[in-house]
């Protein structure tokens, strides 16, 4: 092992911890686990296309949302409890949405077993301010790019109740006699018996037929569609639609098209309504189901699904279908047995959708299934058989496997329902199958006119992605005109793009760290980025695998130059190899240590216009700031405006105008919503998610700078509570994951995590926080956290504020495994929880993912846990930095979170470091929530996890008395009825008044001066 750095152990001193205040001079408290549910969170639901108007809604937890309606540049709105799933019409002129039913109402009629309400749908104007209500709608629909009409559809009416008949437990009966009554034992009674049917006999003549069965008859199951309301939003008139089972509205809202299924099979079919003249054409009729309408871009023409030629069936064989306008039926054009259909496949009920040219519709095919003609009583029949004659159960690993059995059983459903891309040619009237399954990925980029796609397969090369995930595949040139496709690369790590006019191919090859250029026709590879100044491998990039690029910007109309991004910086490289290359920000960004991204600001749009000045957002690595900039591509100006020493993001601009809604945020500021305009010259606050914050005591976050053991200059994040006084002495907890640096602007809401601390909480409590970033040599990655953190809180230390005794430290996962790792190494720390900790990582190197159920090998390998080699490469390496082989070192109270249903590290993980520390008395403790996964899901896991950790930090940081689960445990005995969050009770033996009046108080019993303010009991 290399030498490694050691922090000495801290003696014990004899302070006080700085007190959680119970309140302080401007009357805020320190957060409590009960506050949790008092904070709400925004979502920006919609902007008009002219930016005029916004809508967002803040939602708290457990209670009724609300919606709120705001002009901007104004400070008119309206406010809906309740409201949701907000949009505005095209025409900027109306407000749809749907309100819900209060959450606390709806959970007391459940338990009441009464009703509960449907949602509304409530249509406001927004120019006159006045609203229709509609009661018991299930959702709606708008046309995308049209005004005047909303397709809705009403709840279901409620059902009439049937009383359930029960039985009387009194079997009291009487013979009335000429004695009188005489009891009569249950049974003795006689009982009438029921007529019986006369026998039938079986029809066995020669010629008859027998009569059709159930099971060959049409299924009378079948879903039938519900009521769809087409309102007029002007004039408020209505049209209603039965058995309607799926709606879509053309782009231009010209059409409105609707699936039917009704009791009577003339009524099923499709139906096209003209919306300006009313009228409704039937494009297809027959017994059937029929789905996944979609109209071309124009709305000329309709595709959809259908099974009518084969309704009964529980896996009946769908057709597609094509409508070009007018009288015309439908016409089938893709089906089963078709041209150019695999043999033995059929279409997939995958939705298809044209092409934006309108020349294509792409579709999916696949196998048929294995219950093909089967109907449900049928597939029920051969089930039962199949448990009456059981058979062996087991899975069967071999070697060759390309994926093991676990990923292979968690994947089999996706597998066994897998789809292979198509496309119709709609000129050419012919189906091309374009992807299959030895090349199972195919992409067709919808948006373009150019007729190639991209196909790629890694089949060949699966084994290796047990080890190494950035793996191999084979990349394929396909001709959309013929279906044919010839083979670009072979065994190749590149992922190959093409451009938007389909003119190049553009990939990152990670090997040579250098992105390549190449013609469709001429196919010669140029590399673009060979000799220029800067590198376009991620700078930071730490792990044994190959590092990703900073990726693009996109193309210059026709394919002229693609943009890429460096670190800080957007180069412009000519595809052909002909021209330079250009540094459109002019080095500037690497010059000020600044992030420049270019920012599109139309939907659109398919390529980078860049005679207009390009708006670029703006992340100053050094401060932190964050902002946008405009670039004049012609003169390499770049306007900074705006720049904040906040986290700005969430930036959304009107379509047709130049409103702008963005959020900001602090670590001491929610992300609200604020509104301003492209000049950024003002700028004001729509949402207020959280005022009650004004009533808690909060902190500060600043980047602070250390030095590495290795003396590199490293930035990591200190958090100090509110009222902070440098002549004190504060408990603090250190926390790593990486690199977290970056996120020094990020608001923490107070909640209970799924597994660490929550940094508003704590530093609200009064403690310091320290959050280190990390930099990784392969081979090494315990010791290089070492040299980073010990040094880095050695740097905090020296402030002089830091209770160097009470020093904690908290981690999940990879930060678990660390700190299993630094506590056989240094006792500077009190305490210490590590939460799903790898701690023997020659056991977990050969384990599963359970999630995923890949092998667990790449990671050492390839990723995170950067080993480097095999574990017969590498032996010393992966026992150096396994925890548990140095168990007998540790002297650090540990207390271990690992569930027994964590599908990323194995929760044996965690007993083999438990395990051990037990036989080595050493103190420790592990948590195991029953059912949960790698974080904790569940709410009430999530509260109790976030009151022990509170409970076992604040008992060695701020000596709180020791819960019963930390000081004796709790036995399994009295799991669910007992969960020992109480201290246990203190016996007293005689005399010990007399001895403990003469005792010094420990540090938490020492008297508080007059002057300071009252202690809050902590824990």
């Amino acid at each position: 092992m290399k030498a490694a750095h050691f922090l000495s152990l801290f003696a014990l001193a004899a302070l006080c911890p700085t007190p959680v205040l119970a309140q302080d001079d401007l009357g805020r408290s320190a957060l409590e686990h009960e506050d949790y549910d008092k904070w709400n969170s925004v979502r920006q639901d919609a902007m008009t296309e002219d930016g005029a108007w916004a809508a967002f809604t803040v939602r708290p937890v457990d209670r009724q949302s609300l919606l709120t309606i705001r002009e901007l540049g104004t400070q008119v709105q309206y406010t809906v409890p309740g409201g949701s799933s907000l949009r505005f019409t095209y025409d900027n002129r109306f407000a749809v949405y749907l309100i819900q039913p209060d959450p606390e109402l709806v959970k007391k009629l459940k338990e009441d077993k009464e009703d509960v309400p449907d949602p509304q749908l409530e249509i406001l104007d927004l120019e006159s301010g006045q609203t229709v209500t509609l009661d018991r709608v299930r959702s709606f629909r708008l046309p995308e790019e049209a005004s005047g009409w909303v397709a809705y559809s009403p709840a279901e009416p409620r059902a009439k109740g049937v009383a359930k008949a029960g039985k009387s437990d009194l079997e009291e009966t009487y013979a009335i006699g000429p004695e009188g009554l005489t009891k009569i034992k249950a049974g003795e009674m006689p009982v009438a018996s029921e007529p019986q049917p006369e026998a039938k006999e079986e029809a066995k003549g020669e010629g008859e037929t027998k009569p059709a069965s159930k099971e060959d008859k049409p299924k009378e199951d079948k879903d039938l569609g519900k009521v769809l309301v087409l309102r007029n939003l002007a004039t408020g008139d209505e049209l209603r639609f039965p058995d309607v089972t799926s709606h879509v509205f053309d782009k231009a809202g010209a059409r409105l098209a609707m699936a039917r299924s009704a009791r009577d099979a003339e009524n099923d079919g499709v139906f096209v309504m003209d919306l300006a003249s009313g009228d409704v054409t039937q494009i297809l009729a027959g017994r059937g189901g029929y789905q996944s309408l979609a109209f071309a871009e124009d709305g000329q023409q309709l595709v959809f699904l259908s099974d009518r030629d084969d309704y009964g069936p529980a896996k009946p064989s769908m057709s597609m279908y094509l409508w070009t306008g007018g009288p015309a039926d439908a016409q089938k054009i893709v089906h089963e047995g078709a041209e150019g259909m695999p043999d033995g496949w059929w279409v997939a009920s995958n939705a298809p959708r044209f092409t934006e040219d309108g020349r294509r519709i792409m579709f999916s095919t696949q196998p048929k299934h294995k219950d093909a003609g089967k109907t449900d009583k049928q597939i029920e029949k051969e089930a039962k058989e199949a448990k009456e004659d059981p058979q062996a159960q087991l899975d069967i690993w071999h070697w060759q496997d390309g994926t093991l059995q676990p990923q292979q059983l968690l994947n089999a459903a996706r597998e066994r329902g897998r789809s292979y891309s198509a496309i119709f040619d709609l000129k050419q009237q012919k189906m091309l199958q374009l992807a299959n399954q030895d090349m199972p990925d195919a992409r067709v980029d919808a948006r373009s006119e150019h007729d190639l796609a991209i196909g790629t397969s890694s089949l060949k090369y699966e084994v290796m992605q047990s080890w190494d995930t950035q793996g191999f595949s084979d990349s394929y040139l396909i001709d959309l005109n013929t279906g044919e496709s010839s083979l670009l690369f072979e065994k190749a790590r590149a992922r190959v793009s093409l451009s938007p006019e389909g003119s190049y191919l553009t990939w990152w090859d990670p090997e040579l760290a250098h992105y390549f250029a190449m013609s469709t026709t001429d196919r010669v590879a140029i590399n673009l980025t060979e000799g220029m100044p800067v590198g376009f491998a991620n700078e930071l990039h730490d792990t044994p695998s190959l590092a990703r690029s900073y990726g693009s910007a996109g193309w210059l109309a026709d394919d002229a130059a693609v943009l890429i991004y460096d670190r800080f910086d957007i180069w412009q490289l000519d595809p052909t190899g002909a021209e330079p290359a250009r540094n459109l920000t002019g080095g500037k960004g690497r010059d000020e240590q600044r992030r420049y991204r270019y920012v599109s600001l139309d939907s659109e749009a398919r390529s980078v216009d860049t005679t207009t000045p390009l708006f670029l957002s703006t992340f100053d690595e050094d401060t932190k700031a964050s902002g946008y900039a405009t670039l004049d591509v012609a003169t390499g100006t770049i306007t900074q405006e705006l720049l904040l020493d906040e986290r700005i993001s969430g930036f959304r601009k009107a379509e047709q105008g130049d409103r702008v809604v963005l959020t900001r945020q602090t670590f001491r500021r929610y992300p609200d919503l604020w509104t301003t305009t492209m000049d950024f010259d003002s700028m004001s606050r729509l949402s207020n998610a959280n005022p009650q914050q004004r009533d808690y005591l909060w902190g500060t976050a600043e980047l602070v700078n250390y030095d590495t053991t290795d003396g590199q200059t490293m930035q990591g994040l200190l958090y100090k509570p509110d009222n902070f006084d440098p002549s004190k002495k504060y408990p603090m907890m250190v926390y790593f994951y990486e690199r977290s640096s970056d996120r020094l602007h990020n608001y923490q809401t107070p909640s209970a995590g799924s597994s660490s601390i929550n940094y508003s909480f704590y530093v609200s409590r009064g403690y310091v926080i320290f959050v280190p970033d990390i930099p990784y040599e392969t081979g090494y990655p315990g010791e290089s956290a070492a040299k980073a953190i010990l040094p880095g809180i050695q740097s905090i230390v020296d402030k002089g504020f830091v209770d160097e005794a009470r020093i904690g430290v908290q981690g999940h996962s990879w930060g678990g495994y660390q700190i299993a790792y630094l506590v056989t190494m240094t006792n500077v720390f009190a305490c210490a929880e590590s939460g799903a900790p790898v701690s023997n990582m020659t056991s977990a190197y050969g384990g599963i993912r359970w999630a995923s159920g890949m092998s667990r090998m790449f990671q050492y390998e390839k990723t995170q846990s950067r080993i480097g080699g095999t574990l017969w490469d590498s032996r010393d390496l992966y026992l150096e930095n396994s925890p548990v082989f140095f168990a007998d070192k540790i002297e650090t109270p540990l207390l271990i979170l690992h569930n027994d249903a964590d599908g990323a590290v194995p929760w044996y993980q965690g007993i083999e470091l438990f395990v051990a520390l037990r036989r080595l008395s050493k103190p420790a403790w592990m948590l195991n929530y029953n059912n949960e996964g790698h974080g904790i899901r569940k709410k009430e896991n999530r509260l109790d996890f976030a009151k022990r950790m509170q409970q076992y930090f604040d008992h060695y940081l701020m000596d709180a008395p020791a819960p019963m689960w930390l000081s004796e445990g709790v036995p399994a005995t009295l799991k669910g009825e007992e969960f020992g969050f109480d201290p246990v009770p203190a016996e007293v033996p005689a005399g010990a008044e007399e001895e403990e009046a003469v005792q010094t108080p420990s540090p938490a019993e020492e008297p508080v001066p007059q002057e300071e303010p009252p202690i809050k009991a902590a824990g």
